[in-house]
Parts: C-alpha cells; structure tokens; sequence
C-alpha cells in the first residue's frame, strides 16, 4: 500500500510539472483522493467481476502527438468521466457529497482544457493517426457503459469502473508528463 501511494505522489509531481511546462493552467492533478472516497466495496470483494477495458492511452508515444491534439484526447476523456458519474445510475450507486465533488473538480478541469485549447488557436494541426484518437477514448467509455449494463450496475461492477477511471486518469497525468519531457 505505501508503495501504490509512493506511486501516485511521484503521479502528481509528475502531473504539476508537465501541465505547468505545457503552458497552460491545466489541473495539476485529478481529483484521486475524492475518488478512493468514493468506494462502497472491497476491490477483494470484487475481484470476480474484474475485467480489462483496454485503456488506449496505454499505447500513446507521446513524439507522435501535437499538443492540441492531446488536449483534445484529454478533453475527451474528461468529458466521458464527466458523463459516467453524472448519469442515474451512477447517482444510485455513489455518495452523493463525494460524486458531486468529482463531478465539479471534472467539470473545472474541462473548462481547464477548453482555455488551454483555445490558446492553441492557429495552430497548424497533423491529422491524429495513431492512437488514442478521442474516437478510441469514446469506445474505451462505450465498453465500460456495456460492462455496466450487462452487469446490471451492480455495487462491484461500479467498483470496478471507479478503479478503471482512476487507472485512466494516472494514464493521462503521465501522458501529459510523458508529453512535456518529449517536447522540451
């Protein structure tokens, strides 16, 4: 356990000095702590109803991609968060204080993004071909919608996907990292 938080510390270090390399007032980190909170189960308890969703920022070098097209992604994914734990389902399933509070840190991190993408206005922009284009993020989101469905959005299933989109959202902290050393 002090190694997983060892982890997630150097994450956010990580997260401040690239966004701040970036040039824009990007969220130095997600709001993490807030989603730990956030479980109701024993990710132990749950282990049954693991399943791998196929995070494509995984696959993501950095070299490849221009700066407003990983905002792009980022924004995107933000955007997909932002409407898994606003729906109904997920209302049923969360404390609601702690999924508010997510939802708001998701909601200023988008406005984040849009005046960062803003700021990349003229910018001369290569098609995206590798991914993780936005459409990749929004199938990666679609197979945890239909994981959620065909689970019947039960306590571990929403459990799973709260770790999911934690492990998605130390991805895109260590993307824009990975992103900033490349473009230096």
């Amino acid at each position: 356990m002090a190694m997983v938080c060892a982890f997630l510390t150097i994450l956010v270090v990580m997260s401040h000095w690239s966004t701040c390399c970036l040039g824009c007032d990007l969220p130095r980190t997600h709001n993490l702590t807030v989603l730990k909170q956030m479980s109701r189960q024993s990710p132990v308890s749950c282990l049954k109803d693991i399943k791998y969703f196929e995070l494509p920022l995984e696959k993501v070098d950095a070299q490849q991609i221009q700066k407003s097209q990983a905002i792009s992604v980022l924004q995107t994914l933000t955007q997909q968060v932002l409407t898994l734990f606003e729906s109904e389902e997920s209302r049923a399933a969360w404390n609601e204080t702690l999924r508010l509070s997510f939802c708001n840190y998701l909601y200023q991190q988008l406005k984040d993004l849009e005046a960062c993408q803003n700021q990349q206005v003229g910018v001369q922009e290569v098609p995206l071909t590798q991914e993780p284009s936005w459409l990749a993020v929004r199938e990666y989101f679609g197979r945890i919608t239909m994981y959620l469905k065909q689970k019947k959005h039960s306590p571990c299933a929403w459990e799973v996907v709260r770790v999911e989109v934690g492990r998605a959202l130390i991805y895109s902290d260590m993307f824009l990292a990975k992103l900033s050393e490349e473009k230096e």
